[in-house]
């Protein structure tokens, strides 16, 4: 992994971004997900047009949670109603300081 910058950062999320190649990493909790460009910005937009409400389910420790379904069958994210509203906040955070970074020219290794 090269120089990253951190974007957004908070109790179970953070979001940093290597200027180099361009790729996104998000780190929750025990994950670690890696995105290009494009495809963050999709995963962003996918999160943020769930509708917890519409499909949510209860678990067997009787909290409403939703499922995200991952590519891989086998593994699903879980957010109750307040992590996936902390969640959409790291997102939205990441990519307007990403704005931010790009317009000031300052993010490093941009050699700009």
């Amino acid at each position: 992994m090269c120089k990253t910058i951190v974007l957004s950062s908070g109790k179970d999320t953070a979001i940093s971004h290597c200027p180099c190649c361009d790729v996104f990493y998000i780190w929750h909790n025990n994950l670690l997900l890696n995105f290009t460009h494009h495809d963050f910005l999709n995963f962003k937009d996918i999160i943020e047009n769930f509708s917890f409400a519409e499909t949510s389910l209860p678990f067997p420790d009787k909290k409403e949670r939703i499922l995200l379904r991952t590519p891989n069958e086998d593994i699903s994210f879980a957010f109750t109603h307040d992590e996936l509203d902390a969640f959409r906040s790291m997102l939205n955070e990441a990519v307007f300081m990403k704005e931010v970074y790009t317009l000031m020219g300052t993010e490093p290794g941009t050699n700009q």
